[in-house]
């Protein structure tokens, strides 16, 4: 990741993508994938081990906690034997926007950005996404004609993958390293770690993320923890000390300060007023 940026798929709105199947797929030992040619997308959730295949003779190895996104029109083969992957996949269709319309030419202040931007691999978290998972695999066999509650999961399926927002011309590096601490942000990252990881110096790194999001690495990382614990505050009832550390901080009373400076209040308060208790 820290030569290139990731290929990003470019999918206009409207029309909304429609999902179009879902299941958990097992693989068994030395089962390869097939063959196929597909008229839609693809979109996988690796579970458990590695799953192989080419994509237009480009070798994949997919790899436990990361997706991948199978564009429609290229050749899947298994020409090697897969050792019992297990995944969660999604088909479904949707309207790849034109070259010329991938990047808003912004007339005026405040403009947006209509297309949805996707990662066409990355990595994701088991725990958040699995509730997920299993809501949309039971609705899908057992209410079919739940046409919204459907679309509804698998947006917000797609919706944890999407790059928001937009990438510019210029602005990948800004994007890469926003991505990077968005699913990082809760381990112990430093200036020198993404340093390392992008293969920048600190200041430079630095100067390229306070440019493309308005704040410095600390700042971005501090900033995701926070709103992550305030989710956690709203809908849980985990003790401040565990959440503390969910979101990364060891220590509780730069958690506690942390919160305080950020949204002004103690977390212990923030929690009842999120919840509408005296």
């Amino acid at each position: 990741m820290t030569d290139k940026v990731r290929e990003i798929i470019h999918l206009q709105i409207p029309p909304w993508p429609k999902m179009t199947g879902a299941s958990y797929r097992y693989f068994l030992q030395n089962e390869k994938h097939i063959t196929r040619i597909c008229d839609h997308y693809v979109l996988i959730f690796m579970l458990d081990r590695t799953l192989l295949f080419t994509e237009d003779n480009k070798e994949i190895s997919l790899h436990k906690g990361e997706w991948y996104v199978q564009r429609p029109g290229l050749l899947q083969q298994g020409k090697s034997s897969s050792p019992a992957p297990s995944y969660f996949y999604i088909h479904f269709t949707a309207q790849e926007a034109n070259s010329k319309d991938r990047f808003i030419q912004n007339s005026y202040p405040g403009e947006m950005d209509s297309n949805v931007h996707l990662y066409k691999q990355g990595s994701f978290d088991h725990r958040y996404l699995k509730p997920f998972f299993e809501q949309l695999d039971y609705c899908y066999k057992t209410k079919p004609y739940d046409i919204l509650g459907i679309q509804s999961i698998f947006l917000t399926l797609l919706n944890s993958i999407a790059t928001w927002p937009q990438v510019a011309p210029g602005q990948e590096l800004g994007n890469e390293i926003t991505r990077y601490l968005i699913e990082n942000y809760n381990k112990d990252i430093s200036c020198d770690t993404l340093a390392k990881e992008f293969n920048f110096s600190t200041e430079y790194i630095n100067r390229k993320l306070k440019q493309y999001s308005g704040m410095t690495p600390v700042q971005h990382i501090q900033q995701l923890r926070i709103t992550r614990a305030m989710d956690l505050l709203a809908n849980t009832d985990h003790t401040l000390a565990y959440i503390a550390a969910e979101v990364g901080y060891h220590d509780s009373t730069v958690f506690y300060k942390a919160f305080h400076k950020l949204s002004g209040m103690p977390p212990g308060e923030w929690r009842k007023r999120s919840r509408k208790i005296k």
